[in-house]
C-alpha cells in the first residue's frame, strides 16, 4: 500500500478551504437532547441557537431518550452524531433544512428577496459609481413623455 505524501501546498489549500465552508456553513458548538420539548437544541458557533423537534428529524425517529442524552458535536462542528447508533447529521443540512418550516412564508421569501438584490460585480459597481457622479441614477421617463 502507497501513501501519499501531503505537500505544504496541499495542506494550505486543504486549512483555506476548510475556512471559507467554516465561513459560509452553519456549526455547532453544542447540542443536547431536551426531554421536556422533546426536541434538540443547537447552540452554532456564533452563539444563535436552535430548538428543533426531534420529529422533523427522521434520523431521531426511533432513537431511545437515554441514547439522545448521548448526541455529540464533531469536532470541527459541521454535524452531530450518535456514533454508537451510526447516526450523522449535517449540521448546516438540518439547518437548512428547517428553517423554512421555523419562520412564516413570508419572512422565508423577504430574506431571499432581500438577498437577490445584493449581487455584487465588477461592472455593476463601475456602473453604480458612474451613475452616482452624475446625480444618481438616471430618471425613467414615462410612455406620455416620451410620446
Amino acid at each position: 500500500m502507497t501513501q501519499h505524501q501531503i505537500t505544504d501546498a496541499e495542506y494550505a489549500a486543504a486549512l483555506a478551504a476548510g475556512q471559507a465552508e467554516a465561513e459560509t456553513e452553519v456549526r455547532a458548538q453544542a447540542v443536547r437532547y431536551v426531554p421536556d420539548r422533546d426536541a434538540i437544541e443547537i447552540v452554532t458557533t456564533r452563539n444563535a441557537g436552535f430548538l428543533i423537534p426531534r420529529q422533523w428529524i427522521s434520523a431521531l425517529q426511533e432513537v431511545s431518550a437515554e441514547d439522545l442524552a448521548r448526541l455529540e458535536v464533531w469536532p470541527d462542528g459541521s454535524a452531530i452524531e450518535l456514533e454508537d447508533r451510526g447516526v450523522h447529521i449535517s449540521v448546516h443540512g438540518l439547518v437548512t433544512a428547517v428553517l423554512p418550516a421555523m419562520l412564516p412564508p413570508r419572512a422565508v421569501a423577504a430574506i431571499f428577496a432581500s438577498r437577490g438584490g445584493k449581487a455584487t460585480s465588477d461592472a455593476k459597481r463601475s456602473s453604480a459609481q458612474a451613475n452616482g457622479r452624475k446625480g444618481g441614477r438616471p430618471r425613467k421617463t414615462s410612455r406620455t413623455e416620451a410620446a
